[in-house]
């Protein structure tokens, strides 16, 4: 019987992996308020590419408490770090904006083989790598961003790049 239970445990074990997405980091959120950051993956499907029902993982690592851990974004969450992403079949990439950045327009595509957000830092093309929101709380303990800086690398040379962009 238990020889039985551990064929069946291992078989369902292998099911799930054969049929299972995986993430590739993209870029994280970090913010003067804590520690804790949202983190950025894209989803991709056993073939390597990109999926396009679900493209997105948005989530906390909350290091401020907790080692670390993983937590879902809620609906309060998504209203400042949610994001829209819709396949161009035209580019055959994903257009991507972040609520925290609506003013700067992303592409999510495979560069390499390697799952990338593209946006123009410096009016430069570059990979997105980090963005650092600097807040203060506002009414009713609701942050009020002051300004957000762009960190990314330049898509043909590498060289970094850093934008600061002040929020009215």
């Amino acid at each position: 019987m238990k020889k039985i239970i551990v064929i069946v445990f291992l078989f369902l074990l292998s099911y799930s992996s054969m049929y299972a997405d995986n993430t590739s980091n993209l870029f994280v959120i970090e913010r003067s308020k804590n520690a804790n950051v949202v983190k950025y993956d894209a989803v991709l499907n056993d073939d390597g590419k990109i999926n396009e029902k679900n493209p997105i993982d948005a989530y906390w690592l909350l290091y401020a408490y907790k080692n670390g851990e993983r937590e879902e974004l809620s609906a309060f969450d998504k209203k400042a770090y949610g994001f829209k992403v819709k396949y161009n079949k035209e580019t055959n990439n994903f257009d991507f904006v972040l609520k925290a950045v609506k003013d700067k327009p992303m592409i999510l595509g495979l560069y390499d083989g390697v799952a990338k957000v593209v946006i123009k830092i410096n009016n430069i093309d570059c990979f997105l790598n980090k963005v650092y929101i600097e807040s203060k709380d506002g009414a009713l303990g609701i942050p009020k961003v002051s300004y957000y800086e762009l960190f990314g690398s330049d898509i043909k040379t590498g060289n970094l790049q850093q934008q600061k962009i002040m929020v009215k």
